[in-house]
């Protein structure tokens, strides 16, 4: 061998050992980082798991986890919402950054960062099982995920207002499940257990185990569900490898400062929320009583697993309080909480800040609250300490300028009929709020809307039973008080109908539309309610309408099918306003305008099977053998019991002409 060929075999042979000693480093690496389980218990209070001390031994398991790890005992949730919540949760970051502010009309916008993204960067397997629709993946919360399991055709789903809610045993199948298929691999499973929020409704033994509580029921049957995927994990050898938190979106207000559920105030009762953390290991059980955040734990997930810590986190990395070596007294920390469910309704928001003494609510009428005198949160001395309450609200003020991200409407969307129908039914109302920043003490404060509102969710509520007796009593003592608000005439115009009294609907639909804001869909319901009736003109206005805020709303194709959610395919609310508008004008025998209008709803939602129908059955009765054919052949493929369009194309089929026919 020639002097130059055994340099190239020379240097052949360094780049290869090379490359097989930085693989190996890489997979020492990556064999040396642990296994990674989140649970978030949706609803939990805190103070209803007996390790945080208030009640019987209502939690065991998550006890039992406790035990060998470190528990926060006050820890904030930024939003008692679930959507915004969880987005603060797998981001590290808060709701003015990530800029979901409810339920209601928003995504978690593609230009966030998950924790599941950031693991899966560096060959995590990622995987989540979800116990409700509103952490459905069109939401945004499934970013990063190889598996995410928020299928709820599952038979063991409970049935709640025609919505269906994943119960615990379900969610905690699938997780064990994922496990068994993944446990060769290095991982992070999400778990989102629903069980606690309303109705509250334990199954088997824990309804009459805690018949006097239903609520601590769910928690302790959640408890026994947690406790079957740590049995799991120690079953496949993987527990003491697998760093595993456990934590709570937000709390219940069960009655505190007259709030029944969660998500108007913002108060400790629906804020203050559970974390355990459970290190690798054997390590020394832990109390801390400094106060801690949800945006905390993705900061201090990548630190456990030796990952870098992401400039745009807002959340602190907790490691010190984990390893115990935390002595010294940190930099007092200013964490943010806010609500925005009140400016549905006209009033101001709430903006929260605090240590771990003093407590600050910026709304019309400001509130500060200390901590240690006054847990409850029940005496506002903001009046009295003036100065205090001064600096906090900078305090606020610098944060917001800090870290409020206007550049992007990316979380916007306007959500399909149906996916408003689910939602509403999980107990989510109102129309979308109204993202309110500047200090604005104007606006009525939420604290005197509250009997309202309580009065909405109890008409709510009555419209998800169909109590629409009870509904309609609300709906008309609230309007008695606020005649100006368009949602209740939105909902006593759907009581009415229910009722079988239209004319009386039409009233109330006209009136919602006419105290704003407008909606398309609004439109849309009152040409129904129009059409009904016989009134076509004003249907034909009123579909019209909804087109065209539709197009002033969305002006680019591309935008809109970005903020029509629901369906994943096309665009669902733009096509049944054409639909309806379609059938408006060939009720008036204007079959070219109608055919026009059913091609319209067609292209924007390919998978209509009823606009292909209408679409055939309306070129049928102009001779147009071929097209109509297509159309309802379209139709049937779509929707193969479509009777109606197995009629029409058989009875175009012995009329057509012999040429027109295959």
């Amino acid at each position: 061998m020639n002097r130059s060929r055994l340099i190239l075999v020379l240097v052949i042979l360094g780049v290869v050992c090379g490359a097989v000693w930085l693989t190996m480093r890489l997979t020492s690496a990556s064999r040396g980082r642990p296994n990674v389980v989140l649970i978030s218990i949706d609803t939990c209070r805190a103070d209803h798991l007996s390790c945080y001390g208030r009640f019987q031994r209502t939690t065991p398991h998550i006890d039992a986890v406790a035990a060998e790890g470190v528990l926060f005992e006050n820890v904030i949730a930024q939003v008692p919402i679930t959507l915004p919540s969880h987005s603060s949760m797998l981001t590290g970051t808060i709701p003015p950054y990530h800029r979901v502010h409810d339920n209601l009309h928003y995504q978690l916008a593609d230009d966030n960062v998950t924790i599941a993204e950031r693991l899966g960067e560096h060959g995590y397997r990622t995987g989540a099982v979800i116990g409700s629709f509103v952490l459905d993946s069109q939401f945004g919360t499934a970013q990063g995920f190889d598996t995410y399991n928020d299928d709820f055709s599952d038979t063991t789903l409970e049935i709640m207002g025609g919505q269906p809610e994943r119960l615990g045993e379900s969610v905690t199948k699938a997780g064990i499940e994922w496990l068994d298929e993944h446990a060769s691999e290095k991982f992070f499973l999400f778990l989102h257990y629903y069980d606690p929020h309303l109705p509250y409704r334990p199954p088997g033994r824990y309804a009459s185990l805690f018949a006097d509580n239903l609520y601590k029921g769910e928690i302790a049957y959640t408890d026994e569900c947690i406790g079957r995927v740590v049995a799991k994990l120690k079953d496949l050898g993987l527990y003491d490898s697998t760093l595993l938190v456990i934590t709570a979106d937000h709390g219940e207000g069960l009655g505190d400062h007259g709030e029944a559920l969660h998500g108007y105030f913002i108060y400790h009762s629906t804020t203050k929320v559970p974390l355990i953390v459970k290190l690798p290991g054997k390590s020394e059980p832990r109390r801390i009583r400094e106060k801690a955040s949800l945006v905390d734990i993705v900061p201090t997930i990548l630190a456990q697993v030796g990952l870098p810590l992401p400039e745009d986190v807002q959340g602190l990395d907790l490691t010190s309080y984990l390893s115990g070596v935390e002595s010294a007294k940190k930099e007092k920390r200013f964490l943010y909480s806010e609500s925005m469910v009140a400016t549905k309704y006209g009033c101001g928001s709430l903006l929260g800040l605090e240590t771990d003494r003093w407590k600050y609510i910026q709304t019309t009428e400001p509130e500060l609250y200390d901590l240690e005198a006054d847990p409850g949160e029940e005496r506002n001395i903001a009046a009295e300490q003036p100065q205090r309450a001064e600096h906090f609200q900078e305090r606020l003020k610098a944060m917001l300028q800090e870290y409020l991200r206007t550049d992007s409407d990316r979380t916007k969307v306007t959500l399909d009929p149906q996916s408003l129908e689910r939602l509403g039914a999980l107990g989510y109302i109102g129309g979308a709020v109204v993202e309110a920043f500047e200090f604005d003490t104007s606006k009525p404060d939420p604290k005197d809307f509250l009997d309202v509102f309580t009065k909405i969710e109890g008409m709510h509520y009555s419209l998800n039973n169909n109590d629409l007796a009870r509904a309609r009593r609300y709906a008309e003592e609230i309007l008695a008080e606020r005649p100006d608000l368009a949602y209740v005439h939105e909902k006593l115009g759907k009581v009415a109908f229910g009722e079988g009294n239209v004319d009386e609907a039409i009233l109330h639909f006209s009136e919602a539309i006419r105290l704003g804001p407008a909606r398309p869909e609004l439109h849309n319901d009152l040409g129904v309610l129009l059409t009904r009736q016989g009134r076509r003109d004003e249907a034909i206005e009123q579909y019209r309408e909804a087109l065209r805020l539709s197009e002033t709303e969305n002006p680019d194709d591309d935008n809109l099918d970005r903020l029509l959610v629901g369906s994943g395919r096309g665009r669902p609310v733009v096509s049944n306003v054409r639909k309806n508008l379609g059938l408006a004008l060939s009720r008036q025998d204007k079959l070219e305008e109608a055919i026009e209008e059913f091609r319209l709803a067609v292209e924007a939602d390919s998978g209509n099977a009823e606009a292909h129908f209408l679409l055939g059955n309306s070129l049928g009765k102009l001779g147009r053998f071929d097209e109509a054919t297509k159309a309802l052949e379209e139709a049937l493929r779509l929707k193969p019991d479509h009777e109606a369009a197995r009629r029409v194309l058989e009875g175009l089929r012995s009329k057509a002409p012999a040429s027109s026919t295959p």
